[in-house]
């Protein structure tokens, strides 16, 4: 497929005859000139979208080298599901927006010749096509059914109001059938016995024949001729439709007529020795003709305009011509088919007027109109029309920068010569190097709030004062980043920021100039343009889109990490709707605003993208930067972009119209095993298909490419599935069941639209997975079972009786010994309470919970003191007493949650909750109370007393660290005199 923006110029017409094209030489090309004139008068709008003109149309061309199975297209249509369909010679083809399908000489479609000619479209989804050897056929959503053959070459279909078929034969004339059952008619009866190429029905009804010789009004009784005055009797009609106020349009071997039911009116008289091939009224009422051989014309209210092969045409032979549903204007010629369509962007170059292409700057000035700086000069677009901005030589010169200036004229920065002012026409020298620039070289432009005069050249920055005064701000005398300045911009605190070739800098309030280091961010350098809002400064930079945050003067940004495709960025604008749109050498690049911030933030990972460029009507994807402004933001939301091929304006407003338009869903194809099957007939699946691929296409001709799609299969699918542009679902080893697959279609950002075309399908069971078959299995099965137990019953409930004695006694016994074994492990045997492996299990699970925050643990070892004196003095059963004694204490003075065990001979530890004050005055009174106690076998010739070593979990790693701490302070009370507490105090 070739992209082609037409290379023509649209001239706009008075009252008098006027000539479109070059100067050619008259006698040679007389006719050609002819068919270059015109005579209508001129009603032009006033704004850049007010009115289309062929230029504004993008163009596409596919030939046979891009899927069409022959490049002469004879006729198109399109059917109720959304689809296009080319006749061509070699068959019919079918366009889904990204492809090709033909449809030849094969049982499935019935054609018997490979030519087709003919294509109507009908109600029902239905599509009649006609052709070689008298060929009829009806496709019907998946199904084609053949017709009972014409005597000829069928050049055209017509079905009536009442369905009944009308057939436009080669070499014959005018058939007619009546309708009498579904795709049934009867045999044909000859209305017209002339060759015709074409007909046409009135909305009242009336059948229109265009044949070898003349218009004929045709019935089913027969036929009237009607002589268009002025012109031979037997003239050639090739084409004949009709217009919003259903007059008949008329094409001939002499021009373009208009018939109203009671005379002919010429179209053109000056195309009167011109051959019309098709004469057709699109939706804005704007008339088309095509030729035999100077290709397509178009009369409107406003002139004529043309194109042929010098302009993009494929071939100059016009053969058919057709409006879609989204009304793009589809030309069928001998070379391929042309779709004109009118592209998002508007585009102004040197054919409308431009001094030149590469346009490098472009400022919106008062009175909604722009000033366009480009290579060759300077000039004004203003209501639609490009005007020359100063009839003064200094406009002819290389432009680079514009800024508006409070007393309603425009500073104009140039290449060589300075700057000047523009105001009226009037082009005045200001500033240069002979008056106090650094260098001629300006790139950026800007009058602050206090009305000073900021000027950015390759070699430094000038500020002048309202008064002259003078100030240069260079690397060498300031903290400016570098010379060589690109942009310049004033947030709301009144600070300049400036960027250049190494860097950003920003101007503050106390006539500072900052620098603000951007590298950090993927080594950013150049910084090409603003966009301010409170809080923030957004930077187009050579690393993407950076976010500087003034309250936090914190640097993050929107590069290749965050999803965006391109590094270098020269311009970002805001189009008030939501959306940054960021300009590249590779087009523009359209993003959301809140996904900008939330990916600078972090709070995404990656950020979505639409992408624009020449395809959509841009001059070019080079969008030019290194001088600002080279993009701007129009009060009535028209954005506007310098491009190497003119200046390009878009009104995002026409794109979200676009986006919310309703489109057609259709599924293509469905295959199962690798089988093509037909998903209107064949909704019940084989047992055992395990691979079901279903293609699917939103049939949007205008940009398919942008379409994303989310299926839901329906039985096995809980939500939507998002596929992007991915056009294929598949599904593998789906049990049985009823399913139905579901498809919506969205352009980006627009809504969801779901198709309401649905594959409704039954996946069949294998035999084993039959229900009925399962509920037998499930029944023998049951019986057996049922039949396997009755004679088990009998034996176990014997067997159970003999047992259950003997499972109760030892169940009995055995439930004692665990609950003895049980409680051994765990309990002292002399004392009753927690042995040193229970205390070990509750230190290290309340340890756990200590570490994590969930309270604060203790641990204190109680050691009594000269124990083995009571051994030696009174005996080992004394000392086992004492040891009952100590136990029975500390089991009656600590509470729960805290937990005291005997540790081992006469040591007992202690696990305290709480703080380490709540733990120490525990202690304390077990100490007072282990004092207090009295034991009779000791004969007071024996004080009980005890040392205590405290501890605390903080800062321990483990709970052997909280042991290992509690008996090194245990040690330290016995090395201090004993009957004492002694605490850990390492961390204290």
């Amino acid at each position: 497929m070739k992209n082609l923006l037409f290379l023509l110029k649209l001239r706009y017409f008075g009252f008098s005859i006027c000539f479109l094209g070059l100067s050619m030489q008259l006698s040679r090309y007389y006719d050609g000139l002819k068919w270059l004139m015109c005579s209508i008068a001129l009603l032009y709008g006033t704004s850049i979208y007010a009115a289309v003109s062929m230029h504004d149309y993008f163009a596409d061309v596919w030939t046979s080298h891009d899927g069409l199975p022959h490049n002469s297209v004879n006729a198109i249509a399109q059917t109720e599901d959304g689809y296009l369909w080319f006749a061509t010679w070699e068959g019919v083809a079918r366009y889904n927006g990204k492809s090709f399908k033909l449809f030849s000489r094969d049982p499935e479609t019935g054609l018997i010749d490979a030519a087709v000619r003919a294509l109507a479209p009908a109600k029902g989804n239905q599509l009649w096509v006609g052709g070689g050897r008298g060929g009829i056929t009806v496709r019907e959503h998946y199904s084609w059914s053949q017709q009972e053959p014409a005597k000829s070459l069928v050049n055209d279909i017509l079905l009536d109001d009442d369905s009944n078929l009308w057939l436009a034969v080669e070499g014959e004339g005018v058939y007619y059938r009546q309708k009498e059952g579904e795709n049934t008619y009867s045999e044909d009866r000859l209305v017209l016995n002339v060759s015709t190429a074409h007909l046409t029905q009135t909305r009242s009804g009336l059948i229109y024949a265009a044949t070898r010789s003349g218009l004929y009004r045709v019935s089913s009784e027969g036929a009237q001729k009607l002589k268009i005055p002025d012109i031979p009797e037997n003239v050639r009609v090739y084409y004949v439709s009709i217009d919003h106020r259903d007059h008949v349009l008329i094409g001939t071997t002499n021009g373009a007529w208009r018939y109203d039911g009671k005379q002919f009116t010429e179209l053109l008289p000056d195309l009167r020795t011109s051959t019309i091939t098709v004469v057709e009224e699109d939706d804005e009422g704007n008339i088309w003709l095509g030729s035999i051989d100077k290709g397509l014309a178009r009369i409107t209210l406003r002139g004529v305009d043309f194109i042929d092969t010098s302009s993009g045409l494929p071939n100059n032979r016009v053969i058919s011509w057709f409006q879609d549903s989204e009304g793009s204007i589809w030309v069928g010629t001998n070379g391929g088919v042309m779709r004109l369509r009118e592209a998002p962007f508007r585009n102004y170059s040197a054919l409308e007027g431009l001094e030149g292409n590469f346009v490098r700057t472009l400022l919106n000035i008062p009175g909604d109109r722009f000033l366009v700086g480009s290579s060759e000069g300077l000039n004004l677009i203003e209501d639609g029309k490009v005007l020359v901005a100063s009839e003064q030589p200094a406009a002819r010169q290389s432009m680079l920068s514009l800024a508006n200036i409070s007393d309603q004229s425009v500073l104009v920065g140039t290449q060589r010569n300075g700057v000047y002012r523009w105001k009226s026409g009037l082009m005045t020298p200001l500033y240069n190097k002979d008056n106090g620039l650094p260098d001629n070289e300006v790139r950026a432009l800007l009058e602050d709030s206090k009305g000073r005069v900021w000027i950015g050249t390759v070699n430094g920055l000038v500020m002048f004062e309202q008064d002259g005064t003078r100030t240069v701000f260079d690397e060498h005398s300031s903290n400016l980043p570098d010379n060589y300045i690109i942009a310049l911009s004033e947030d709301r605190r009144g600070r300049i920021w400036i960027g250049t070739a190494e860097g950003v800098a920003v101007y503050d309030r106390r006539n500072r100039i900052l620098p603000i280091d951007i590298s950090i961010f993927e080594q950013a350098q150049y910084v090409f343009g603003f966009y301010i809002e409170p809080g923030f400064v957004w930077m187009a930079t050579d690393r993407g889109l950076l976010r500087y945050d003034t309250i936090a003067n914190e640097l993050t940004g929107v590069g290749k990490p965050e999803g965006l495709p391109i590094d270098k960025l020269f311009q970002v604008v805001y189009d008030r709707m939501g959306s940054f749109w960021l300009t590249s050498n590779r087009g523009i690049w359209k993003i959301s605003y809140v996904e900008a911030h939330r990916a600078a933030s972090g709070e995404i990972a990656a950020i979505n993208f639409e992408h624009f460029g020449d395809e959509d009507g841009m001059g070019s994807s080079q969008a030019n930067g290194g001088s600002t402004p080279a993009a701007v933001s129009a009060k009535r939301g028209m954005l506007g972009f310098a491009t190497a091929g003119g200046v390009s304006f878009i009104l995002p407003t026409t794109l979200k119209q676009l986006y919310q338009y309703s489109l057609p869903i259709v599924i293509e194809d469905v295959e199962v095993d690798g089988v093509s099957i037909n998903p209107q007939r064949d909704y019940s699946l084989q047992p055992g298909s395990n691979r079901i691929r279903i293609n699917f296409a939103g049939l949007s001709y205008i940009m398919p490419e942008r379409l994303q799609y989310q299926t839901k299969l329906v039985g096995f699918d809980d939500d939507w599935n998002y596929q992007g542009s991915q056009t294929v679902a598949e599904y593998t080893n789906l049990p049985p069941g009823h399913y139905e697959f579901h498809v919506s279609v969205r352009y980006p950002y627009g809504e969801w639209h779901e198709s309401k075309t649905k594959y409704e399908f039954e996946l069949q069971p294998l035999v084993w997975q039959r229900r009925d078959v399962q509920a037998l299995l499930l029944i023998a099965l049951v019986a057996g079972l049922t039949l396997l137990m009755y004679w088990r019953v009998y034996a176990l409930k014997k067997r159970q009786r003999d047992m259950a004695m003997q499972i109760h006694t030892k169940t009995e016994a055995l439930r004692e010994q665990a609950e003895r074994f049980e409680r051994l492990s765990k309990e002292d045997v002399l004392t009753g309470l927690y042995n040193r492996r229970a205390f070990d299990e509750k230190v290290r699970r309340d340890f756990m919970l200590s570490i994590q925050g969930l309270g604060k643990l203790n641990l204190a070892i109680i050691d009594i003191d000269h124990f083995k004196q009571v051994n030696d003095r009174f005996s080992h059963i004394v000392g086992d007493e004492v040891i009952k004694l100590m136990a029975k204490f500390l089991k009656e003075s600590v509470s729960a949650p805290n937990v005291v065990a005997r540790w081992g001979g006469e040591e007992f530890t202690l696990l305290i909750h709480g703080t380490e004050e709540q733990a120490l005055a525990l202690c304390n009174g077990l100490l007072e109370g282990v004092a207090k106690l009295h034991c009779p076998q000791l004969n007071d010739e024996f004080h009980l007393t005890v040392s205590i070593g405290l501890a605390n979990a903080l800062g321990c790693h483990d709970y052997q660290s909280l042991l290992k701490r509690a008996d090194h302070a245990l040690y330290q009370a016995k090395n201090s005199g004993r009957n004492r507490i002694e605490q850990y105090h390492e961390f204290r």
